[in-house]
């Protein structure tokens, strides 16, 4: 059971798309509808594609603890590119400790990706990911159940097909 008990999903809304973690955060209606304004904005715009983004958060999850999202898929570490195997790597070294990023950490970086896509990359791992995956954790969230497992990778399949 988390820490503090979620509301229910509102009246028409799919059970399976509301989160725990979101039922925790509507108890401050503002901040939810803020923070999913940020996260839809990180995750389905922008530079980079979201099967990369994907898979930076679940390479985050585990380290950074959320039991919901660590539920909602592990990492395949047989990459597509070179790209998400960088992207990935500077994720977890951001989720072990962020004071260990080096000037050489953005030089290796910008063999694969230019400044721009450097920035979407950092912003969906500190300001969504990650941040998200520690209010999951520090709630003590629930692991997704395997229906909203599915419900959540049937979102995220259907936006890459979207954007195809």
């Amino acid at each position: 059971m988390s820490r503090i008990d979620p509301l229910p999903a509102p009246e028409g809304t799919n059970p399976l798309q509301y989160s725990a973690l979101a039922g925790i955060m509507a108890r401050r209606p503002e901040i939810l509808e803020a923070f999913g304004r940020l996260n839809r904005t990180v995750r389905f715009q922008g530079l980079l594609p979201i099967e990369l983004k994907e898979s930076v958060r679940r390479a985050t999850a585990p380290k950074v603890g959320c039991n919901y999202c660590v539920a909602l898929g592990e990492l395949d570490e047989n990459f597509t590119s070179e790209r998400e195997r960088l992207a990935v790597r500077f994720a977890e070294k951001i989720a072990d400790d962020h004071k260990q990023v080096t000037d050489e950490d953005f030089e290796l970086l910008r063999t694969g990706f230019t400044d721009d896509e450097i920035v979407e990359l950092a912003c969906w791992i500190c300001l969504v990911t990650v941040a998200g995956q520690m209010f999951g954790s520090i709630m003590d969230v629930r692991p997704a159940t395997p229906e909203e497992a599915e419900a959540y990778q049937d979102a995220i399949h259907a936006r890459v097909n979207a954007a195809a």
